[in-house]
């Protein structure tokens, strides 16, 4: 699938320059979204695969460490077994002369008694005092027999235990060089989408000078931000947890690190002559940094918006919403209870700028407000 991708990709990539007619306003915005739109799920999957990627370096780590445990268990458990058996070697000889000496004691037990003992008495004593040496020696012999038994049987299982961690490493290595292949096949379709999308904004530069191409950007933006408005109208006086909002304004965190690079309010185009307006502030963020609730809520919204991309709505205490827009990937889903460590998605790539981007806003009841007089100043 991924190779259909590319396949298509480039292509769409090398024809398309050599198409002399110039694209439709429409239809070179609707090419645009789409691809837009493409773009953030290849993001997002390479942000998946990085993910698995990361957890199975880790696992990987461990597993090493632990079969270096075992293999270090092994070692001790031979050294032990070769000095149980250094142990053992004495005991068997002991054992066995003393066999040998107890089978000649009975065969020769008259000579003995005879040439070596000075009375009856003695030489049972001396039997005796055999027959005890013998079975201490014996048991001594047994007890060792049996503790390297039990020592050889550990070492095998533990070698047993070490070759299957073994097995689950090589399974873990080849996953990983999977996702590796997986990942390298991913961002290729994606830079091939990215060089399409450079294709597709000089399209746009060429019909720039037209006011089609400004007019359906504006109708493009103006339908968005009803449809944003509606929602989150639509979405008031709904439970959400309790939090006094109203009286942090001035004080919110930021939702991500980064600078402003479009203000709130209305800004005049110098060549329409038009007027448009921003609801909110876009704000120009390092790419992959993460895009968190500026205050504790409930996710009321998450969709896709032409001209905006990824969209999350937040409603808060007191009747306030903030929107969280030209998000490349989003985290959370609709109803799910956030606070201000709650990571909402990733910013978007905005190509007219060409840097990563967020757009935000906060909504009092009605009434869009200017973010950066909610928002923490700066130091």
């Amino acid at each position: 699938m991924l190779k259909q991708i590319i396949i298509v990709l480039w292509a769409v990539l090398t024809v398309a320059p050599l198409q002399a007619a110039s694209p439709d306003a429409s239809s070179l915005l609707a090419e645009m979204d789409s691809l837009s739109r493409e773009l953030a799920g290849l993001n997002q999957e390479i942000r998946v695969l990085q993910t698995n990627n990361r957890a199975l370096q880790d696992s990987l780590m461990t597993l090493s460490s632990t079969i270096l445990g075992q293999e270090r268990t092994v070692a001790v458990l031979d050294s032990q077994y070769r000095i149980l058996e250094a142990q053992r070697q004495p005991l068997v000889g002991i054992l066995t002369k003393a066999v040998l000496a107890d089978v000649r004691f009975s065969r020769w037990a008259v000579l003995d008694a005879l040439l070596g003992s000075d009375s009856p008495g003695e030489l049972l004593s001396r039997r005796m005092g055999m027959e005890r040496l013998r079975e201490a020696t014996q048991q001594r012999a047994e007890e060792s027999a049996k503790s390297l038994r039990e020592l050889r049987a550990l070492e095998d299982e533990t070698n047993l235990a070490t070759a299957r961690l073994n097995e689950r490493r090589t399974e873990l290595g080849a996953l990983l060089e999977q996702i590796g292949l997986q990942e390298r096949e991913l961002t290729l379709a994606r830079d091939i989408a990215l060089l399409q999308q450079a294709e597709l904004l000089k399209k746009q530069a060429a019909v720039e000078q037209t006011q089609a191409l400004s007019s359906a950007q504006a109708k493009q933006v103006s339908a968005s931000l009803d449809t944003l408005a509606h929602k989150i109208l639509s979405d008031r006086n709904a439970h959400v947890p309790s939090t006094e909002f109203g009286a942090l304004k001035g004080a919110l965190p930021w939702p991500a690190s980064g600078s402003v690079a479009s203000r709130f309010g209305k800004k005049r185009h110098r060549r329409l002559e038009t007027v448009t307006e921003n609801p909110g502030i876009d704000l120009k963020v390092p790419q992959g940094s993460p895009v968190r609730s500026v205050s504790p809520g409930k996710v009321k919204t998450v969709t896709w918006l032409r001209g905006f991309g990824n969209v999350c709505i937040v409603q808060h205490e007191g009747d306030h919403h903030t929107v969280y827009a030209r998000l490349s990937e989003v985290l959370v889903r609709p109803e799910d209870t956030i606070d201000q460590t709650t990571i909402l998605g990733y910013p978007g790539f905005d190509p007219e700028r060409d840097t990563y981007v967020v757009h935000f806003e906060v909504w009092s009841g009605k009434e869009k407000q200017d973010p950066l007089a909610w928002l923490a100043p700066r130091r």
